[in-house]
Formats: structure tokens, sequence, C-alpha cells
């Protein structure tokens, strides 16, 4: 708790310092519109007595005169000033440094070796703009940061500036930075009261329930847990932890009927797979082993999500007990969480017992080109008694995909001999079928497609297709691209069709390049 404390201070410290910062750029944004309009003043002088020449009313030279008689002499804020210099590079007007007056000054740096002048002089003749550098302040020998604003006035060749120094802004963030500073040790020690008060309260009996926690992560699920007739937080914790205690125990017992169950199944597979050794038999079989497996899973997931969520909330808690940084309401909360997600698994505990889980699948790196080519010459025995050609086009350089062979041939199979029947079905017309492989470097996938010009498939039936049981054949039973959908997302993928134009149906499915899952 301690620790959470010191992490909040420093998050509002860093949020005083993120406003301070702020709001000195703010005061900064506001000077410059300042000096800017002030610049504005100042060209408008000049424009005024330009004007009185243009009309006649008096010569160049001396409405040149009188517009810097009448800027050397105005002043605003700290005795800020008007300062005038022309395209070649001499001063016009320097009212605190008159000596510099008619000197050429692009030369001139400040004490950060920045050519201020030049700086100036490029952003009048970009139409005008800010500068800032370090300038010598009146009335002293110190140089300061000062911040002007530029404005060109053409018909002379000028350039018209004023500016005003930054000081005054980082005494008004000092000031509003103590009082920040004494608003954050004042709610620092308020902080350090509360917690210690909190701690005393609650430090015994968390330790206990800490305990009793590590026990049961340790699945020792005998252990007793004291405070459950508590009326406050502590006791609902207890309770909390009293019911993930009962679910482990159940969660164990079911646990151990799984692994005997899948031992069994994993016996009679391997029995069944040494007596089928033709190829096409161990397709059919391992279309049957993923049909059997989703509907074991498919409760087992919904299992294993609650109990994930308990065992989350249950490690969390212990990580903030150890570390002394759990708060009694977080604590609370977590554990009501872990309770509810306990009491939904107990409900699926007795729908489980029905359903086996078999072994996932062999994931290994596998080149798409051979398992198309070995697939085709399966495929090819049946598609040549018809007059059918398979034809391959495998792009270059595809490369390796990470998945079970036999299920990916299982795959390009039945789609094969679905384009089979699709083109028998069609009579005349094209008598060949395209099997097509090619990467998608942007998504990382490689997309394999196979193209028959058969009969195609109505828009209607189009969307209904990956349905288990929805068949558009007479004699199918609908799971062929059931399990094929199945087994291509097990992989990560997926799959989908699309008219062909030439005539028949395109189906096409993804696979992750090796090393990206």
């Amino acid at each position: 708790m301690l620790m959470i404390g010191l992490i909040n201070l420093a998050g509002l410290a860093l949020l005083v310092a993120v406003a301070l910062n702020a709001m000195r750029d703010q005061m900064i944004e506001s000077r410059v519109k300042m000096v800017r309009n002030l610049a504005e003043v100042g060209r408008s002088v000049i424009q005024r007595q330009y004007d009185l020449f243009r009309q006649g009313e008096i010569s160049e030279d001396e409405a040149k005169r009188r517009a810097i008689g009448e800027l050397r002499a105005m002043r605003y804020a700290n005795d800020e000033y008007f300062f005038i210099d022309d395209y070649r590079g001499y001063s016009v007007l320097l009212p605190i440094r008159p000596e510099l007056e008619g000197t050429y000054v692009l030369s001139l740096v400040d004490a950060q070796g920045r050519y201020y002048v030049q700086a100036q002089r490029d952003a009048a003749m970009a139409g005008g703009g800010v500068v800032r550098y370090e300038f010598t302040k009146p009335g002293t020998m110190q140089p300061g940061e000062k911040l002007s604003y530029v404005l060109p006035f053409q018909d002379w060749g000028w350039f018209i500036a004023t500016g005003i120094y930054l000081d005054d802004v980082d005494k008004e963030i000092r000031v509003v930075f103590w009082r920040a500073a004494g608003f954050l040790a004042a709610i620092a020690l308020a902080t350090g009261l509360l917690i210690h008060r909190l701690s005393r309260g609650i430090t015994v009996p968390l330790r206990h329930l800490t305990g009793v926690i590590k026990r049961l992560t340790a699945h020792d699920y005998d252990i007793q847990v004291a405070g459950q007739g508590r009326a406050d937080e502590v006791g609902d914790i207890a309770r909390a932890i009293e019911t993930f205690k009962q679910t482990g125990r159940l969660y164990e017992i079911l646990q151990a009927e799984l692994r005997e169950r899948e031992e069994q199944a994993r016996l009679a597979r391997e029995a069944a797979l040494a007596d089928e050794r033709d190829s096409a038999v161990r397709l059919e079989q391992t279309g049957r082993l993923v049909s059997m497996g989703e509907m074991a899973m498919s409760l087992a997931h919904e299992l294993n999500q609650p109990l994930a969520a308990v065992t989350n909330y249950c490690m969390g808690c212990v990580r903030r007990l150890e570390d002394g940084t759990a708060e009694t309401p977080a604590l609370l909360e977590a554990m009501k969480k872990a309770s509810a997600q306990a009491t939904r698994a107990s409900k699926i505990i007795a729908q489980l017992r029905k359903f086996l889980r078999r072994n996932e699948p062999s994931l290994e790196a596998q080149d798409i080109g051979d398992i198309i080519d070995e697939t085709a010459a399966i495929a090819s025995l049946e598609a040549g008694r018809h007059g059918i050609s398979i034809k391959t086009q495998i792009a270059a350089e595809v490369p390796p995909i990470m998945a079970d062979k036999v299920m990916i041939e299982q795959v390009i199979l039945n789609l094969l001999r679905n384009a089979v029947e699709a083109t028998v079905a069609a009579g005349k017309g094209a008598r060949s079928i395209l099997v097509s492989a090619s990467v998608d470097e942007k998504e990382r996938m490689v997309n394999t497609s196979v193209t028959d010009f058969g009969t195609g498939i109505s828009p209607a039936d189009l969307v209904r297709l990956f349905e288990p049981f929805f068949t558009t054949k007479q004699q199918g039973m609908g799971v062929g691209l059931n399990i094929c959908r199945s087994i291509l997302e097990f992989h990560g993928g997926r799959i989908w069709v699309e008219t062909n134009p030439a005539g028949g149906t395109t189906f096409s499915f993804s696979l992750p390049v090796a090393g990206t899952q």
C-alpha cells in the first residue's frame, strides 16, 4: 500500500510538471501574440510616414527620420523597445545600443553562438516570424533569453522587430511550482497517515489468506480457510477463496478423468493407425478425429476459460500481497470475480464428463508445394477416370507453413474431390482443375486455391457452404467443408469461396507462414 501511495504521489508530481510546462508554453504563446501585435503597430508607424512621402508632403529622408524618431521614443512593458535593421545587414534603429546604429550587424552572435540578426532577416524575408535568442537586458550587462517578432517593410528594405524578455515567465512558473510543491507535501502527509492506519487493520488477516492462497496454488486443497464467518471485506475474500478451493478440487478430479480418457483415446488411435497404411484411408481417419475433437473441446473450452480466469485473479492477489502493494477494495473485487468464475466452472463440470479431449496434432514446418503435389497425385486417380486433369501452379519462393501435414492434405483432398464432382456434373467444357499457391507478404500468409470450371454454386448456397450438415449434393452428408474450416481455424488460417468468372468455383484458404504464429 505504501508503494501504491508513492506511485500515486509520483504520478501527481508528474502531472503537475506537465501542467507547469504547458502553462509556460501557453504564457510564451500569449507573448508571441503580444509582440506580433506590437510589431504591427511599429510597422504602421513606418507606413504612415511612408504614405506622407508618397503623397509628396515630406521627403523620403524626412519620412525615415520621423519614423525612426517616433519609434525610438516608444516603450512598453519592462522598458521594451522597437529596433530596425535593413536587408543589407546594417542597423537602422537600436535604442539601447545607439552606438551600433549604422554598423554592420549580420555577424553578431549571442551567448549561444547563434547569428540572431541573420535569423531575423531570414524571418522577415519569409514574410515575418518569431526569433528566439539571447541579448543584453536594458540597464544590465547580463544577457537574457528574448523572444522577438520580425516584420518586413519592403519599400525601404527594412525589417522592424520588437521583443520581450522571458525571465518574467520563469518567475511566475517558479511561484506556481512552489505552491504546487506545498500542495503535494500536504497530500503526501495525509496519504502516509491513511496508509499506516489501513495497513494495521488488515495486514494480519491478509497475511494468513496469502498463505492459504499459496497452498492452494500448490494444489493443497486440504487446508482450512479461516475467517469465513467475518462480515467485513476480509470475510468476503475468505469465502471467495473457499469457493476457489472447492472448484479446484473438482477440477483436479475432472483432469484425472480427462487424462485417463485421453490415454484410452490415444491407444485406440495408435492401434487404428497401425492397421491403416493407405494414404486415403489415413486422411479420412484424421477427418473423423477432428470432428470428435471439436465436440470434446467445445465444452472443455468453456471450462478452461473460467478456471484460467480464477487462477489469474488469485495469482494477481498473491503477487500484490507478496509485494505489499495490495489494497482491500482491489483484492475484494478480484476475489469476487474469481468466485463468480469458479461458480460458473462448477456448473460446466457435469457437462464435460461425457466428452473426450484428443491430443493436439503435430505442427511442423511444411512445404505447401510438396503437400499439393502429393495430394494432387492421389486425387488424380479418381479425376483421370473421368478424363479430368489436375494442374498445379506454385509461385516461386513460397515460404514453408507450420502445419499438420496429414490434416492439410485432407483439406486439399476434400476440395479436389468436390471440384472433380462439379466438373463431372458440368458435362462438356473445360476438363481441368487448377491448384495454385502464392504468398501474401503483407499479411505473412500462404494462400492456396482450388479452381474448377464446373457447374458453379448459387449465391444463396455460397453463404451456407461451411455450415455443418449443409450440402448441395443428393448423397452428401454436409460435413466435409465444415471439417476443412475447423482444420484451418485450428492452424490459424481461414477458408473462403468465390465464383470463378470463367465458370465454376474457386475455394481458397490461407495458412500462416512458419515462425509467425
